[in-house]
């Protein structure tokens, strides 16, 4: 049986006022909100207190669990997700946030202690500095606002102190049957030269190191993977951090588990009722917000169900006719197109998809979302996350656009040859340079295109095929507008 042309509106309603590009802070005015709560099973390990590392690109949720776990209301929430963490027994503060107000840590606190010239030990120092102020602000929340690092840095570079302050504190937690988790968000923007980058993180991953020897005080970074990755970095335990970090991922059941979340929560009632009578005629029950929480629903993480439901919306496959089937299924497309070169798809991605797909043209009468809406959604995607990268590197858009026009798959000389022709890496460090923000590498060591050719590839920009040629997923492609045979155009 099939829902009403007035039902299928109204469902597509709700997908069309989902938030587009609800990006968030660790705290301030952006934080996350409870009715944003959605808590993939593969997330669990990335809130664990006993993670100190957690890497993730841009729109993959760093900042949102960040200021999740920094407020109550939704650290409670995420404790009921999941139980087996102990969050209910975890005190939150912030290191490092990257935006200033009442509980931030931004640049602006590192550059007033850390001279241009500063040190490793300099670097420490101010860790250690942010580890102890948390825990002062923990101890007296009435004064919090007012406890910086800069009141801590002297003690943070006596080690004998500090470790005494440390010991205290740690038999402290420990008799409140209490844990202190120190979190690291934003620190991509720790500094604006390759040196001072490559040196607050080596620092601060050696005081992660460290504090391997507290048990219930914790620190937990929240980092882009390229950061971490950086083969300058000299830290000699460097490795083992690497192999203990855990990556947020988001598998395609957890993406329709959140769009079908957002639509099963949303506050309009017309579309919750046609939802829910969608999800009756296809033999599933409505959920409450507990169990959407808990994943006891099961259009969060089921396969078969979510494929069921998206065929109910959007018809089986791509295209139309008997050879409809080869267009691919509605189901899986729109996940192997917003992948990157890792093969990793962003909520953000994902969620701007359908989003513009129910924006497109008129609505069928008898589907909610259509194949060419979902084709013009992958456009308005790849539009996205290209800006989005913009502000994560400022140099991407300079070097996609001598590309446009390009066919790939090619070979990376072909490539190069472009990037030579257009002078863009001379305009891309001159920009960088005039514009103060990080190149993709250091310009004194520059290895000119084809390093570049590399930081595209390590960032998942670029893939290269078996036979060594250079190819772009079309996450990036359609809006770089470079050409593939047999794929989705740009226009």
């Amino acid at each position: 049986m099939k829902l009403s042309t007035e039902q299928y509106k109204a469902i597509r309603r709700a997908i069309a006022s989902i938030p587009g590009d609800v990006s968030n802070d660790a705290v301030g005015a952006n934080v996350a909100k409870l009715d944003d709560m959605f808590a993939p099973e593969s997330h669990s390990d990335a809130l664990d207190p006993c993670t100190p590392i957690v890497l993730g690109s841009r729109g993959s949720g760093k900042s949102f669990w960040s200021s999740v776990l920094g407020q109550k209301e939704t650290k409670e929430a995420a404790a009921n997700a999941y139980p087996r963490l102990g969050l209910v027994k975890v005190d939150v503060q912030f290191g490092y946030t990257g935006v200033g107000g009442a509980n931030g840590v931004t640049q602006d606190h590192i550059d007033n202690l850390i001279a241009p010239d500063g040190t490793i030990d300099d670097a420490k120092a101010f860790w250690w500095a942010t580890i102890l102020s948390a825990i002062s602000r923990q101890t007296s929340a009435e004064n919090a606002a007012r406890v910086k690092p800069k009141d801590y840095i002297e003690i943070a570079r006596d080690w004998e102190q500090r470790e005494d302050f440390l010991i205290e504190h740690e038999q402290r937690l420990q008799t409140e049957d209490k844990t202190l988790l120190v979190v690291y968000d934003a620190l991509d923007t720790v500094a604006r030269t390759w040196p001072r980058r490559r040196l607050l993180t080596e620092a601060l991953l050696e005081v992660v190191w460290a504090m391997r020897a507290y048990r219930h005080i914790r620190l937990k970074l929240f980092l882009r993977p390229d950061q971490i990755h950086d083969d300058a970095l000299r830290f000699v335990e460097l490795t083992k951090l690497r192999t203990g970090a855990v990556k947020l991922e988001w598998s395609g059941e957890d993406l329709y588990g959140l769009l079908f979340s957002r639509l099963a929560l949303t506050r309009e009632s017309e579309s919750k009722r046609a939802f829910k009578s969608l999800l009756e005629f296809n033999g599933l029950t409505y959920p409450d917000e507990p169990s959407i929480l808990t994943r006891q629903w099961s259009l969060v993480s089921n396969k078969h169900d979510q494929k069921r439901i998206m065929e109910a919306m959007a018809g089986q496959y791509m295209g139309q006719g008997a050879y409809a089937y080869k267009k691919g299924n509605t189901y899986d497309w729109p996940i192997s197109h917003l992948a990157d070169a890792f093969a990793e798809v962003t909520p953000r991605s994902f969620l701007g998809m359908m989003i513009a797909a129910a924006r497109y043209k008129e609505p069928p009468e008898d589907k909610v979302i259509t194949a060419d809406g979902i084709r013009h959604g992958l456009r308005e995607a790849s539009k996205t996350r290209v800006d989005q990268l913009q502000k994560e590197f400022p140099w991407i858009k300079g070097v996609l656009a001598p590309l446009a026009g390009l066919l790939l798959p090619q070979p990376e000389k072909s490539v190069i040859q472009v990037w030579q022709g257009a002078f863009t890496i001379e305009d891309l460090l001159r920009d960088a340079e005039q514009h103060n923000y990080l190149p993709p590498f250091p310009p004194k060591n520059s290895g000119g295109e084809q390093e570049l050719c590399q930081v595209l590839l390590r960032i998942g920009v670029m893939s290269r095929r078996n036979d060594d040629r250079i190819d772009m997923p079309d996450l990036f492609r359609v809006a770089a507008k470079l050409l593939k045979k047999g794929s989705i155009s740009p226009t």
